[in-house]
This record gives C-alpha cells, structure tokens and sequence, in this order.
C-alpha cells in the first residue's frame, strides 16, 4: 500500500492507493482524476418540461431515443460502451452512439470527460459517461414519475467520485445483465424499511439453479474513507440480521442474502478483509474483485473469506449463456 497527495479545493488529502496484481491503479477507482461535461458544438438545450414533451409529441424524440433515455436514467451514470451493451438487443453500437450525440445537442443526455491528472497527453481515454441532461431528466420524471432518475444539477454536489463510482457499479451490473442472471435491481434500497439505516449502493436478485438470492453490493473507493464507511453498514446490517434472522431491503422477496463487497483490486479486498474480518459476520460476505471481472469475467471474480485468507470462487450460474 502506498500513500498520494493530490489538491482538491485547495486542500491536500491523502488517499491510500491499492495496486492490481500488474501494478497499475484501475481508472475508475483513481483519486487522481479529473472530470467535466463536455458540449457539443451544435447545442440547443430544451429545459422546460413543455419544451422536452414538445420534442416527443412532435417525434424529434422518437420511441428509440426514450429507449436510450429510460436505459441511461435507470443506470443514473453509464458510460458509452456500456450503454451500447445495455442497448444491444435493441440497436446496434452506432446506431446508440448517434442517438446520444442527437440527444446531447437537445439537452437530453450530457457527456462527460473524465481524464487522469498528470495524462496531459491524454493518452488513456476511457469510453466516455453519460447522464441525463436536464430536458431529458424532465421528460423521464413526467412519463416515469414513480421512478427515480438523478437530477442533472446533482451532480456538481456529488463530485467526480460518484461518476466513477456509478460507472464501475454499472460495469457489474452489465454484466450480470450479459450473464442473463438479474431478475431486479435497484439503487440505494431501504434496509429494513428504515431510511435511517445505511442504504447499500446497488441490490439485485439473481437467479441461480437452486433457487434466487439476493445480492447486496457496495463499492469501496481509494477517494473515500471507505473502510470505516463499510464498517459502519456492516454494523447496522448484522444489528438488523441478528434481530429478523435475514436482511429485508426494499421491495425484494426473502431470499437468501450475500453481501458484496465490490472492490477495484485484489489488494484491497484482502486489506478490507485483514480490517473487518469478513468472515466474522452473521451472513454471508463476498469480495467482487473488478480486476479478475474485467480480465476472466465476472463468474470467477468473487472470493469468500476462510481464515485470513481469501478464497477464489467459481459462480457458473454467471457465466454468459
């Protein structure tokens, strides 16, 4: 483990850097980034709700683009080649990269560039992500008006982190969908129908040969204090698991429960498990290790705690069907 500096508000924070097994420091879980919208040279935004409805009644907003629309706001922040994947079924990889250049000139979509600090070259350019803009955030709310989509103006609150963050969620949750495995998610479910309890990032119910589970995933982050932040879920879950004998969280069925820890690199995995002892807990506690996901798939990228040890596991009901 090693310790960064960077300048952040004009205040120096350290961050602890956790390195994958070739040595690098994974794009989406870097503190060293920097990130903005990025517009398009034909900007024309719509940003009243009478304007946006206006582009869909007159059909400059067709069904395929609220196609993209819907896709992009229930994944609050994908990046492009994801969304070509979520999409794939649907249409083909230029045909939604076109769709999102239309829908960005309108207001409907922003892009984002998000690049790492010290690359003045730009030498690494990830996909780029994506989130609603404010026409399309309006058009969703008033169609979709039970569901939740991130305001666009949210965003400057939450800082690059949270894009980074979403993106690397949305990479596990594209997968899962690849895999054919997810049969619901959701983001930011209530626990125990209490909104005081800490909400895990993402949930999903997964289907597997011997029946469904429920999947609890958070996301540890180099930019966070995330070990204590983990803590202190974990607390206030095993607290509700030791007094109902399993862990409701939102809308989801009594399944059996795994929590998942998603983390960007083996090193981390195994320094939150030497911290917080996984396997002391009452329920089960996984590691996703998005390095292994990324270079072997997703079905042997989680490990179980056995000891002091991290145990690699194969989950073939993952696997692309």
């Amino acid at each position: 483990m090693d310790t960064t500096q960077i300048h952040q508000n004009e205040e120096s924070i350290e961050y602890p850097l956790f390195y994958t097994k070739e040595g690098e420091v994974p794009f989406w879980d870097n503190p060293l980034i920097r990130g903005f919208r990025v517009l398009p040279k034909k900007y024309k935004p719509y940003t009243t709700i009478e304007a946006a409805l206006n582009l869909y009644l007159r059909n400059r907003v067709d069904d395929k683009d609220m196609m993209i629309l819907k896709v992009l706001g229930d994944s609050i922040c994908s990046n492009e080649d994801q969304l070509r994947r979520y999409l794939s079924s649907q249409m083909s990889r230029s045909e939604t990269s076109k769709k999102l250049d239309k829908l960005r000139s309108l207001g409907m979509a922003d892009r984002w560039k998000i690049r790492l600090r010290e690359d003045k070259e730009e030498l690494i350019r990830p996909p780029a992500p994506f989130t609603l803009g404010i026409a399309g955030f309006k058009l969703l709310k008033h169609y979709y008006n039970e569901s939740f989509f991130m305001n666009p103006n949210h965003w400057d609150e939450k800082g690059i982190g949270a894009i980074q963050r979403y993106v690397a969620m949305n990479e596990l949750r594209c997968r899962l969908v690849e895999a054919n495995s997810i049969r619901q998610w959701e983001w930011n479910a209530i626990v125990n129908n209490n909104p005081r309890i800490k909400r895990p990032l993402g949930t999903a119910e997964v289907k597997t040969p011997k029946g469904n589970l429920n999947f609890i995933i958070d996301r540890a982050q180099m930019s966070q204090n995330f070990l204590g932040f983990l803590k202190e879920k974990l607390y206030q879950w095993k607290l509700v698991y030791e007094k109902k004998g399993y862990l409701p969280v939102g809308a989801f069925p009594e399944n059996p429960t795994s929590i998942i820890l998603f983390t960007s690199t083996l090193s981390m995995a195994q320094f939150l498990h030497q911290e917080l002892m996984l396997d002391t807990y009452p329920f089960n506690v996984m590691v996703c290790v998005e390095e292994d996901m990324l270079t072997e798939g997703v079905s042997t990228a989680f490990y179980r705690a056995k000891g002091e040890e991290l145990v690699r596991m194969r989950l073939s009901f993952l696997e692309n069907k």
